[in-house]
């Protein structure tokens, strides 16, 4: 089957189906949506009417309760010559019989009155409108499919619900022998004992709903036919204009099919000159794009040969695997490009690195018999000339006083020139204190430049980055060293920082046990002088003494010896 053929076809049953399908969806929803309608609609008129009901038995509720407080303020005025209870019975009835004469012309609807009966057995009716000869009898009527009294269901219904409540059950409708749907609202008006109802029957809503079904049923089936014929016209104008449109879109398709025949067997193919905007066009720029891209192939592989990793190429498509071929060649290639120069700046960084511990041992071992300051400069010239750094500082540690302990400025240096300055710093305090008392590296980046004082070793200054190291020897804080540059220190040469500072506390440690130990010489030849001294002058003295002795003269000997004391 041709496409001209099987496109409006195909096209025409899937127009069909999906008419289908939208006028069964649309007739369930319909049909839910009424129903759900319907059900709403019957509640709130029931809702209505409960209302109406509950209104209706209130304002009874009220004029009997006036009734009974008005018999009990007329009970004096009118007791004279009777007994109390004689005149109390006699106001009361009077003033409930016109009160129920009152109730009795009440209405709701067609059928809707208020009756009262006693809440005890056997349930005395007290008033009813439509049958007033039940007045003063008690009545029996059970329930629907019950043994209960609807009088006794009356009575539950206000023991149970707090003195009021509804009731619905099925009675017979004036004018009729048909037991009818009715709804009642009673409530209990306690001090006589009362239970004031009212009821309404409910056939009009039931009436109501069938009605509206009906309705719903004819609407449906209108909507039915509707989209029936809707569907034949869609689907006969859908056919003929798919027809019509596809002979174009066929046409097209069997010259580019023609091309891409041409083409499997090697034949080179002209580029299509038609322009369309349609997806005919589309495959025709695709086609153009092939034989641009089979052309391609040997420029790119030339460009490769030649050492050219940039030249653009790109595949026809996903699956061109001899495009994808030569787009992974020139990646393995790039990548071992990459990799070259990786190892190259990782040789330049690793070769950077030991010459610089190299640099800094010979330095370390040539300063060792040097002053501590005059080593502590030599360390912080280098460094920051290493590292690229404008300026930096060492500090050492001072805990020879027992209760002040403290941060002293040993060596500093600024854009290759020694500063002399003279620095104290409590640990804690700024960046040089913190770091002795954290005993961690900070490293501080992207300065403001108005950042003008950040409380560094080294004064104020804008720099970009700033590195404090700790020198540190088995867990005991030695001195810090600070560097700060107008760039951002690379990640090798804060490694190499943190490194040779091993080997700059371990020199500082042993020169400032030198320097302690060169003073203590010092004090030591200083003391022996000392000693040579007195020993020199107790020998005089002596010979003194001996002399002294030979003269005989003993009170010479005493001030002698008083005055060599």
């Amino acid at each position: 089957m041709k496409i001209r053929t099987k496109l409006p076809l195909y096209t025409s049953i899937t127009v069909f189906i999906t008419i289908v399908a939208i006028t069964m969806y649309s007739i369930i929803d319909f049909r839910k949506k009424t129903l759900q309608s319907i059900e709403s609609y019957k509640f709130e008129q029931t809702g209505i009417i409960k209302n109406e009901l509950k209104d209706n038995v209130g304002n009874a509720y009220s004029m009997i309760d006036q009734a009974y407080l008005m018999s009990s303020k007329s009970e004096d005025s009118l007791s004279r010559g009777l007994s109390k209870d004689v005149s109390k019975s006699m106001v009361l009835s009077s003033y409930l019989n016109l009160t129920k004469e009152n109730i009795r012309q009440m209405r709701y609807g067609e059928a809707g009155y208020i009756w009262i009966n006693e809440i005890d057995p056997p349930y005395t009716v007290r008033m009813h409108p439509i049958k007033p000869e039940m007045e003063g009898t008690a009545q029996v009527f059970y329930i629907k499919e019950t043994q209960q009294n609807v009088y006794e269901a009356f009575a539950d219904v206000v023991h149970n619900n707090g003195g009021e409540g509804f009731l619905q059950y099925d009675f017979y409708k004036p004018g009729s022998n048909e037991r009818i749907p009715k709804l009642s609202f009673i409530k209990l008006y306690e001090p006589l004992g009362w239970v004031i109802g009212m009821g309404v029957y409910v056939d009009h809503i039931d009436k109501m709903v069938a009605r509206k079904t009906d309705e719903l049923n004819q609407q449906t089936s209108q909507m039915i036919n509707y989209i029936l014929l809707l569907g034949f016209i869609l689907i006969t104008l859908a056919g003929l204009t798919l027809y019509l449109f596809g002979k174009t879109i066929t046409d097209a398709i069997y010259n580019v099919r023609q091309q891409l025949f041409d083409m499997s067997k090697g034949i080179v193919v002209q580029k299509t000159i038609e322009e369309r905007t349609d997806e005919i066009g589309d495959m025709n720029k695709s086609l153009n794009a092939l034989i641009d891209g089979v052309n391609s192939y040997s420029e790119f592989a030339l460009s490769i040969g030649k050492g050219n990793l940039e030249a653009d190429f790109s595949t026809l498509s996903d699956e061109d695997n001899l495009g994808n071929s030569l787009l992974k060649m020139r990646e393995s290639l790039t990548t071992a490009k990459e990799e070259e120069e990786i190892r190259q700046q990782e040789n330049e960084r690793r070769n950077w690195a030991n010459e610089g511990y190299t640099m800094f041992s010979d330095l370390m071992r040539k300063s060792s018999n040097e002053n501590l300051r005059e080593m502590a400069y030599d360390v912080i010239e280098n460094m920051v000339k290493y590292t690229g750094s404008v300026q930096g500082g060492i500090f050492i540690y001072n805990d020879e006083e027992e209760n002040n302990h403290y941060i002293e400025l040993l060596a500093s240096t600024a854009y290759n020139r020694r500063k002399f300055k003279e620095k104290i710093i409590q640990p804690g305090d700024g960046l040089i204190g913190t770091c002795a008392l954290e005993k961690q590296m900070i490293y501080l980046t992207n300065v403001p430049k108005d950042y003008i004082d950040i409380r560094s070793g080294l004064g104020t200054a804008n720099p970009e980055s700033i590195l404090i190291e700790p020198l540190m020897m088995e867990d005991n804080i030695i001195g810090i060293i600070e560097l700060a540059a107008f760039k951002k220190y690379k990640d090798f040469e804060i490694e190499f920082v943190e490194k040779v500072s091993e080997s700059i506390a371990s020199s500082l440690y042993a020169a400032k046990i030198n320097s302690k130990t060169a003073i203590l010489l010092k004090d030591f030849d200083t003391f022996k002088e000392k000693i040579s001294d007195l020993e020199r002058k107790l020998v005089l003295k002596d010979l003194e003494l001996k002399k002294a002795k030979k003269d005989g003269s003993s009170n010479d000997n005493k001030n002698t010896i008083l005055s060599f004391r």
